[in-house]
């Protein structure tokens, strides 16, 4: 690759080929990189496993381009969530929980978005800048053994999963508001209750008071009625007594006449 150091695929790790036109060997074609060993000659086997519809390609013939990005957009299903399932527990359920809920099934051809983001992570792409990762992963799946991967369906891929993440958020956050909701409303409940239990011990509180007010009252009165009527008592005895044996109020006869 011009201008580029190309990069050993095979250098200090020997690695075996799944089949003859696995991703080593379209990188090699791509002068994206270089081997250090020779690769090996495909086996009948390998060449009867590829479908007749890849089997043979046209020359020159230019790959089709992947719909416009509207489109495809468009073709994603909007998210939706099946609730019964999800796990029966109070934690948030991992997202392969949630992409299952949300209906999300592998493409038959395996490639997910997943799948490709491991091959983009790899040590083969490693030196490769975005354009020629991205050159370089349309031709792997163009030239996929199993058939052609449109690179649309990786798309539709990621979006569909994006949706259902964005979706599930959607439902956790109705599912929260509508439990907090409930949570406020008993708590108003509550807050409700402790006002009117409050209000009415404050009504029996200050009952409380003003009864003990009013009979401190009376008995302060009778207490006065009561000193006046042992005066009498006490000056009816007086002269027939050295020592008046009549109390007044809390003054024996002794403490009055000291």
């Amino acid at each position: 690759m011009e201008g580029g150091t190309r990069v050993s695929l095979t250098q200090g790790r020997p690695r075996a080929y799944a089949s003859f036109m696995g991703l080593k060997g379209i990188l090699e074609k791509m002068k994206l990189v270089e081997s250090d060993e020779p690769a090996p000659e495909p086996s009948v086997a390998a060449i009867r496993a590829v479908p007749s519809s890849t089997a043979v390609r046209k020359a020159g013939v230019s790959p089709t381009p992947p719909p416009p990005m509207k489109d495809i957009i468009q073709r994603v299903p909007p998210a939706r969530i099946d609730e019964q399932s999800l796990p029966g527990t109070e934690e948030v359920p991992d997202f392969p929980a949630i992409y299952k809920a949300s209906g999300i099934k592998d493409p038959a051809h395996g490639f997910t978005a997943y799948k490709v983001l491991e091959i983009l992570s790899s040590p083969d792409f490693a030196a490769l800048d975005t354009k020629a990762k991205a050159g370089a992963l349309s031709a792997f799946l163009r030239m996929n053994p199993s058939g052609p991967v449109p690179i649309e369906d990786v798309i539709q891929d990621a979006l569909a999963r994006d949706n259902a993440l964005d979706g599930f958020e959607a439902f956790l956050r109705q599912k929260l508001e509508a439990r907090n909701a409930d949570r406020e409303k008993e708590n108003a409940a509550l807050q409700a209750a402790i006002d009117e239990l409050a209000r009415k011990n404050k009504e029996k509180m200050q009952a409380n008071l003003e009864a003990m007010g009013k009979e401190q009252e009376r008995f302060a009165t009778w207490q006065a009625r009561k000193r006046i009527e042992e005066n009498k008592l006490f000056e009816a005895v007086g002269p027939f007594v050295e020592k008046n044996p009549v109390s007044v109020g809390n003054a024996t006869h002794e403490t009055k006449n000291a």
